[in-house]
């Protein structure tokens, strides 16, 4: 709804457009019209009286007071009614021009007359009082139906303020101004329509703010309080708390009673959603830290587990060489060497996962794109990790006439050894891990496939989370962080990764990377 035909709308309820009674609020047309027709009556009368007799005429001049009864309300029916007992009598009651009744019965008629007056003027000002009503009602519900959808979809502070100002201010036609409590709940001015307005800038309207907030209750222009304030304050509350003072400022200086509680409701809608803002910011706040809570629980384990196990291992492994050097064969030297560099490496790559993710999730990671061949990665990435990789049989598929791409070559090297390592993980020994590589125009995609134990259903894209570990019989070390380096390192290049079952068993991770229109073959 606009800011025009809210105003219109009030304008309409608050004006007595359908009047109130009063003589001298009514408009001069209906007065005219009444006239008129008395003036008619009268006229047919005195044409066509010896044929009507008193008491027909008499009937007639009832039709202007009818009229005047609707249109009017009670007060100008009761004197149009006079009007028209004078004019019946003056012109055709014996002795005629002349307010002298001769027959005292005609008293009786007058007072009978006035009385139906007043009578149907009353039940018109009722009628057109809950008319009144109705519309004012209705209206009211129509604003503030608007004004709670508007609210409803805001979801920053400073944009409910001034929505808020903005709508009360419309529907009120008036000067508004929103306070909230700042330091040591001393409350400011943090929306308002008019930059100047005196309820920002009026000491006695901060002052009477100030009061309605610390008091929950109204204060300033039409009530006892603050005499001095130019404007009227309400608090915007709910039942346990003071959220803020709504201010208004009206242009005729006064607020009617159906405006104070239109007012009212709308600074209750605005502690309504000045709350749901405040409730979405802290469960917010609760959600970040209950993430942090389980990042840093999640990190805890990972470190007391992949950098003590290791290290445990280094330190017995180094404590034997150096106690017991003398007992220990070459065989056996060469066997606890081997533990020590195993563990080594699992302690290396549990950091750089780390700094890795560090890198990706602080913005650091800057690609070192150039043209490389996918041949050339996947065989050094297999002769780099031939250890981790010895008790499987590996199977690699790639077209000859596959394109080169334009990539990272240590990234995209780390990718596919972090893929390797997660198949070794979930694969029992001795079986086949397949990489295929595939392309299409604009596009390469690149498959790890492994016989494992599959990825549990619904879980295909909670695996790429950060630290997140599948449920294995098998004891299965890591931090689960290298997926999820993956993920992000194959985004940063504009391509995608994802993860499916397969039909006979295990599962297959696939990515895939953008191929330039300009690659050149290899």
């Amino acid at each position: 709804m606009g800011n025009s035909s809210i105003r219109e709308q009030i304008k309409n309820v608050f004006s007595g457009g359908l009047g109130t009674g009063h003589l001298g609020e009514v408009g001069s047309r209906p007065v005219i019209a009444v006239l008129l027709l008395i003036a008619l009556v009268t006229g047919a009368g005195k044409l066509w009286g010896d044929d009507m007799g008193l008491t027909n005429i008499l009937m007639l001049y009832m039709l202007p007071v009818i009229f005047a009864s609707v249109r009017m309300g009670v007060k100008p029916s009761i004197f149009i009614a006079l009007v028209s007992v004078l004019c019946w009598d003056v012109f055709f009651v014996p002795p005629v021009l002349n307010l002298t009744v001769s027959d005292p019965r005609q008293l009786i008629t007058l007072l009978v007359f006035m009385l139906v007056a007043y009578a149907t003027g009353s039940m018109s000002d009722r009628l057109r009082d809950r008319i009144r009503e109705a519309v004012q009602r209705e209206n009211r519900t129509r604003i503030l139906y608007e004004t709670a959808r508007g609210l409803a979809a805001v979801t920053e502070m400073n944009v409910l303020a001034q929505q808020v100002v903005s709508q009360t201010a419309a529907a009120l036609d008036a000067e508004a101004a929103l306070f909230m409590p700042g330091s040591g709940g001393r409350l400011k001015a943090v929306a308002a329509n008019k930059s100047l307005t005196d309820l920002a800038s009026s000491p006695n309207d901060l002052l009477a703010a100030q009061w309605a907030f610390d008091h929950r209750q109204p204060s300033g222009l039409s009530t006892d309080l603050f005499p001095g304030a130019r404007g009227y304050h309400v608090p915007v509350q709910t039942e346990d708390k003071v959220l803020g003072v709504l201010s208004v400022k009206p242009a005729n200086h006064w607020l009617e009673p159906e405006r104070i509680n239109l007012l009212q409701a709308l600074a209750g809608l605005s502690a309504l959603a000045v709350l749901r803002l405040e409730l979405a910011e802290e469960a917010q706040e609760i959600k970040s830290l209950e993430a942090s809570e389980k990042l840093r629980a999640a990190l805890f384990n990972s470190i007391s587990h992949d950098l003590k196990t290791p290290l445990t291992s280094i330190l017995a492994s180094v404590s034997s060489l150096v106690d017991d050097d003398t007992i220990y064969d070459q065989q056996q030297k060469a066997t606890l060497l081997k533990g020590i560099k195993q563990g080594a490496e699992r302690m290396y790559r549990f950091i750089s996962n780390l700094l890795d993710m560090a890198r990706l999730e602080s913005g650091y990671l800057k690609l070192n794109a150039d043209w490389y061949d996918i041949q050339d990665i996947v065989g050094v990435t297999l002769r780099e990790n031939q250890e981790i990789l010895e008790e499987h049989s590996i199977q690699v598929d790639i077209p000859d006439d596959t394109p080169l791409i334009k990539v990272d070559y240590a990234l995209a090297e780390q990718v596919l050894t972090n893929l390797l390592h997660n198949a070794v993980k979930y694969s029992p020994p001795h079986t086949a891990i397949r990489i295929s590589v595939t392309h299409t125009e604009g596009a390469l995609m690149v498959a790890v496939v492994d016989q494992g134990e599959g990825i549990p259903p619904g879980d295909e894209e909670l695996i790429f989370d950060k630290f997140y570990r599948l449920q294995s019989p098998r004891n299965v070390s890591g931090t689960g962080l290298g997926l999820s380096i993956c993920r992000g390192i194959i985004e940063a290049h504009g391509g995608r990764i994802w993860a499916v079952n397969r039909s006979e068993g295990g599962s297959q991770f696939n990515f895939i990377l953008p191929i330039a229109p300009e690659a050149p073959l290899p």
